[in-house]
C-alpha cells in the first residue's frame, strides 16, 4: 500500500506525513476496499470481451466416406460474415469495456465520498466531545461552588439539586459522545475496508475540515451543472452504455442479411473431384425484426437512463448549493454570536479580578461561552456537510486534491504488476 501511496503523492510528500488525513485515507480505501476490486475484475472481463468479439469463426473439417473402399473425400466449411458485423461487434465490446472503466472510476468516487463522510463524522464528534468535556468541567466547578454556598446557608436545596442534575447530565453526555466517537471510528474503518482495530495504532488528521475551503467557483449553479456533465463518471458511464446500445443495434441490423458458408470439398472415386458448395440462410420467415426491435428498445432505454441521471445530478447540485448558501449564512451569524460572547467573557474576567463579580457568575458566563461555541461548531458541521454534497455532485475534490480517477488507474497498474 505504501508503494501505491508513494506513486500518487510522490516520495517527498508521502514520507513527510505521519498522521492519516483525508488524502491518505482515500488512497487506503482505494487499495483495501473490496468494491474497487470487484469493479476492476468486471473491467478485466469486459476487456476480454473485446478479444472475444474480434475472433473469427473456426472452419470445420469433415472426412467423407462411402460404400466403396475406393471412395474417400474431405470437406471444410468456412463461415464468412458480411456487412461489417464483426466491426460493429468489436466496437460494441469496446464501449462495454469503457462502461466498465467508468464504473471503476465511479466506484472510486463513491468510496471517496464514504470515507470523507466517515472522517467528517469523526471530526464532528471530536469537536462536540471537547466542548461537552469543558461543559462538564464547568458544571462540576459550579456544583462545588454551590455546595459551599449551601453549606454556608446562602443557597437552597432546590438550587443545589438543580446544579447537581445539570452536572450529571453533562457527564452522561461526555460518556455518550465517547461511545459515539468509537462508533464513528468503526464506521471510518468500514468505509476504508479494514477492521476497526486497524485505526487504533494510527493518528487521524482532520485538519482538512477545520477551515472552510474557498468555493467562489461554485457559486454559479449553471457552470457547476456543465462541469458535472463533462466530468462525472456515472454520466460518462451511461453515455458509453448508450453508445454500446447503438452498436448493438447496428449488429442486429447487419444480421438481416445472412452469412455465407463456403464448403470446399475433395473426393476420390476412381478419379479426382473438386467442388465448392456455398450455403446461406434464406430470410423468408423473418428478417431479424424481433432482435432489431429489442435493440431499438434498449437504445431508447439507455438514452432515458442518461437523461434521468442528468436530471438527478442537476437536482442534487441545486440542492447542495442552496444548502451551502444557507449553512454559510447561519455560520456567519454563529460566528458573530461567538465573538460577542468571547468579548463578554473577557469583560467578566476583568470584573472578577477587580472583585465586581463572584466566581459562580464567572463560571456561568464560561458555560454561556461554551454554548455559543457549540452553536458555532454545529453550524460549521452543517456547512462542511453541504460542501461534501457539492463534492459528491461535482465528483471533484474540494477538501483536498486527491484525484480518485487517477488513483484508481494507478492502482490498476499496481495490481497488474504485482505477482
Amino acid at each position: 500500500m505504501q508503494e501505491f501511496i508513494t506513486k500518487v503523492l510522490g516520495p517527498n510528500v508521502s514520507s513527510q506525513e505521519n498522521a492519516w488525513g483525508i488524502t491518505r485515507l482515500t488512497l487506503a480505501t482505494l487499495y483495501f476496499h473490496p468494491d474497487i476490486l470487484v469493479a476492476k475484475a468486471e473491467l478485466e472481463t469486459a476487456r476480454a470481451g473485446i478479444k472475444t468479439a474480434g475472433q473469427l469463426p473456426n472452419p470445420s473439417f469433415t472426412v467423407l466416406g462411402g460404400p466403396s473402399a475406393h471412395y474417400v473425400g474431405y470437406g471444410a466449411s468456412i463461415l464468412i460474415e458480411f456487412f461489417g458485423r464483426r466491426y460493429h461487434r468489436i466496437k460494441e465490446a469496446r464501449y462495454r469495456a469503457a462502461v466498465a472503466q467508468w464504473e471503476v472510476i465511479n466506484t472510486a468516487w463513491k468510496l471517496r465520498s464514504d470515507t470523507r463522510s466517515a472522517l467528517l463524522g469523526v471530526w464532528a464528534v471530536s469537536g462536540r466531545l471537547k466542548l461537552v468535556e469543558e461543559t462538564a468541567a464547568a458544571k462540576r466547578e459550579l456544583f462545588t461552588l454551590e455546595q459551599a454556598r449551601f453549606d454556608q446557608g446562602r443557597a437552597s436545596a432546590f438550587e443545589i439539586s438543580q446544579v447537581r442534575t445539570e452536572m450529571i447530565h453533562a457527564e452522561l453526555s461526555v460518556s455518550d459522545l465517547r461511545r459515539e466517537y468509537a462508533v464513528r471510528k468503526a464506521a471510518l474503518a468500514g468505509a476504508i475496508g479494514v477492521p476497526a482495530e486497524a485505526l487504533d495504532s494510527i493518528a487521524l488528521d482532520t485538519k482538512a475540515f477545520d477551515v472552510c475551503p474557498y468555493l467562489i467557483e461554485y457559486r454559479d449553479s449553471q457552470d457547476m451543472r456543465y462541469q458535472a456533465v463533462m466530468q462525472r463518471a456515472d454520466l460518462r458511464e451511461l453515455l458509453a452504455s448508450y453508445d454500446a446500445a447503438r452498436q448493438a443495434l447496428r449488429v442486429e441490423v447487419s444480421r438481416r442479411y445472412p452469412d455465407v458458408t463456403i464448403s470446399p470439398a475433395y473426393n476420390w472415386d476412381i478419379s479426382n473431384r473438386f467442388e465448392v458448395n456455398p450455403s446461406l440462410q434464406i430470410p423468408i420467415f423473418n428478417q431479424n425484426e424481433g432482435p432489431i426491435a429489442e435493440a431499438v428498445g434498449q437504445e431508447h432505454e439507455a438514452a432515458a437512463r442518461l437523461r434521468r441521471a442528468e436530471n438527478t445530478v442537476f437536482k442534487s447540485i441545486s440542492q447542495a448549493t442552496a444548502n451551502y448558501r444557507g449553512t454559510t449564512s447561519i455560520l456567519l451569524q454563529a460566528e458573530e454570536l461567538a465573538k460577542t460572547v468571547r468579548v463578554r467573557l473577557n469583560q467578566m474576567q476583568h470584573r472578577l479580578q477587580s472583585g465586581a463579580i463572584d466566581r459562580p457568575t464567572m463560571v456561568m458566563t464560561h458555560i454561556e461561552q461554551i454554548q455559543a461555541e457549540t452553536a458555532l461548531l454545529e453550524a460549521e458541521i452543517q456547512q462542511r456537510q453541504a460542501i461534501g454534497q457539492i463534492e459528491d455532485g461535482m465528483q471533484q475534490p474540494i477538501f483536498d486534491h486527491t484525484n480518485a480517477a487517477q488513483a484508481s488507474g494507478l492502482l490498476e497498474n499496481n495490481h497488474r504488476n504485482s505477482p
